[in-house]
């Protein structure tokens, strides 16, 4: 959830929690102040009851009219207590129990004790209240409202600043050495939080650069002093006795498997580099079947079974990062295989595949194509796959592998 609908929510949320508290805070004062109201009016009209006998010495008329009635009754005690109290009672017209307010009190008229009954409708008074928390749960309604709309916009507008580095910051790529500028805010802490990702950024530049650099002259250094201890031990196994040969032969295999680390190394770092830009559409049947071609004495020797099942397609890619990519997942499924094993090759639109018999791996295959990764009993440098991963990622290719018992299978998908 993004951070503007956290903290709009949050906000909503508290504010609604808020007005419900005050609202109902509200709610019971208002109705205690139309109550007291009602009650002041009611000790009015017992003013007024005790002017007009202690003037006339008589009762005034009982009365009946909308929302308010005054009777009298002979008091049945000698003592009549004076008493506010609320209850209900039938109104005819609307055919239905309303609330009234009802004071109770006793009055002396020519000598005879009355009890005296002033009762006052509440209906006004609740029809009020009702109005007032219609209008007040409008205006809350409303506040919520405009509350959750200028948080919106004028969160949109303030976060503005971080969605644009953060959109810069997604495009970055540490191949391209170009300084992102970001635009500066009015916002202190944004301010200081592009700094910040400006210096990350250029460090990171330089670092890059610099391991960039150590790669290639490392790799380029080490190509000399290879082919001259090769070229040298060529020349001493011709004239070395046969114990001399065995060690000579031992140095020979450690530099040959050096000199293939270290192009490895160096081709990735090329392809790291977009060094292979080249792009066009080439056969992959065609590329197959010539490869095919140039392992077919190798499969022959290892009597691997090979079966082909591949249609004319065509991918854009690199014509030579497709050689290796075919040449290095053949040499894998052959090299890794059971002797008279068996090897099957699928080529249609949608993806290549290449399934091959083979012992299990002893590592966890969720790494496989980690570099430096391979099964106890490999031979090779452990970059094979890495090269074929990392070709797949330049060429906008995908590579999965998965396995059966005692098999493996290595499917490429292509992009539409």
């Amino acid at each position: 959830m993004k951070l503007l609908n956290r903290y709009n929510r949050a906000n909503i949320f508290t504010a609604i929690v808020i007005l419900l508290a005050t609202s109902t805070a509200y709610y019971f004062i208002v109705r205690t102040i139309l109550l007291q109201q009602l009650d002041r009016d009611l000790k009015v009209e017992e003013q007024e009851i005790y002017e007009y006998v202690k003037e006339k010495n008589t009762l005034p008329t009982a009365s009946q009219y909308k929302g308010q009635e005054i009777k009298f009754t002979v008091a049945k005690k000698s003592v009549v207590k004076r008493q506010l109290s609320t209850s209900a009672v039938f109104n005819r017209e609307g055919n239905e129990e309303e609330p009234v307010r009802v004071l109770t009190f006793a009055v002396s008229a020519n000598g005879i004790l009355y009890e005296a009954i002033v009762i006052k409708s509440q209906v006004e008074a609740e029809d009020l209240l009702e109005l007032i928390v219609l209008v007040t749960g409008a205006i809350i309604l409303l506040m919520l409202v405009v509350i959750s709309l200028v948080n919106r916009l004028l969160l949109s507008k303030l976060w503005q600043p971080f969605y644009n580095t953060l959109s810069q910051l997604r495009t970055f790529d540490v191949k391209n050495v170009a300084t992102i500028k970001f635009p500066s805010s009015n916002v202190d802490e944004f301010n200081e939080l592009n700094a910040s990702v400006s210096i990350m950024i250029k460090r990171i530049n330089e670092e890059f650069l610099t391991l960039k650099a150590f790669t290639d002259n490392a790799s380029h250094e080490m190509q000399t002093p290879l082919a001259i201890i090769n070229s040298k031990l060529d020349i001493l196994l011709q004239t070395a006795n046969e114990k001399q040969a065995e060690q000579l032969q031992a140095v020979y295999n450690a530099t040959g498997r050096l000199t293939r680390l270290n192009q490895a190394l160096l081709l990735l770092t090329k392809i790291n580099n977009e060094q292979f830009k080249n792009q066009h559409d080439i056969n992959f049947k065609k590329l197959i079947e010539q490869k095919l071609m140039q392992f077919d004495e190798l499969m022959k020797t290892r009597k691997i079974k090979l079966t082909v099942e591949i249609e004319e397609v065509y991918i854009n890619i690199n014509e030579e990062l497709a050689e290796i990519l075919i040449n290095n997942l053949l040499s894998n499924a052959i090299r890794h295989n059971f002797k008279e094993g068996y090897i099957k090759l699928q080529l249609d639109l949608k993806k290549f595949s290449i399934i091959n018999s083979g012992p299990a791996l002893t590592f966890d295959e969720k790494h496989i194509f980690q570099r430096f990764q391979k099964s106890s009993h490999s031979t090779g440098t452990g970059l094979g796959l890495a090269v074929v991963q990392q070709i797949c990622e330049s060429s906008r290719l995908s590579i999965a592998y998965s396995k059966n018992p005692d098999e493996h299978i290595f499917t490429i998908l292509f992009s539409e």
